[in-house]
């Protein structure tokens, strides 16, 4: 495992990470510009108890911010939740510091939140994050056809994957 720690961001360090944050082109987002007082307005939302059943963390290297990590619509009853992961840019990409990131949030869904069962997806062109679910060993569960458009006009697939927490090796 790489020296990689999921901690709650700083509202500086949260500002760092998206100041060098470069969407990924292969997911076809629009082109990213730094606005320090719509970072400081996320900041707040993601931080600020806004969102119930959600924990936000930042991914650090070496105390640096090279990504971000949400445990989402984490429900305490059936002992689920979702995921989901940006890393910076391409210089933190194919590193495995995305799957360090996920095999982390893992283990605090399951011993901080009581979480049993973690979902995630992607789209079906994402091999990269197809590659890491399966080494997590995530199991694809569901296909929703033509699910993503994107800004070209194509459609994607959505692919659902998840895992029981209680019988990952983490």
């Amino acid at each position: 495992m790489s020296n990689l720690v999921l901690r709650v961001f700083s509202e500086e360090e949260y500002h760092l990470f998206f100041r060098y944050y470069q969407p990924d082109p292969m997911m076809n987002a629009p082109p990213f510009l730094y606005n320090r007082e719509q970072i400081s307005r996320s900041y707040v939302y993601n931080h600020g108890g806004f969102r119930e059943n959600y924990a936000h963390f930042g991914i650090f290297l070496d105390e640096i911010p090279i990504g971000s990590f949400q445990l989402k619509r984490m429900d305490k009853v059936q002992k689920t939740c979702e995921f989901g992961i940006i890393l910076q840019n391409d210089f933190v990409k194919n590193r495995g510091f995305g799957t360090d990131a996920i095999r982390e949030g893992m283990r605090l869904a399951r011993d901080c939140f009581g979480m049993e069962r973690m979902s995630g997806d992607t789209m079906k062109r994402n091999q990269r994050m197809i590659h890491v679910f399966e080494k997590l060993g995530f199991q694809l569960i569901e296909k929703v056809p033509d699910a993503f458009i994107l800004p070209d006009g194509h459609k994607e697939d959505r692919l659902v994957y998840s895992i029981l927490l209680t019988e990952a090796v983490l």
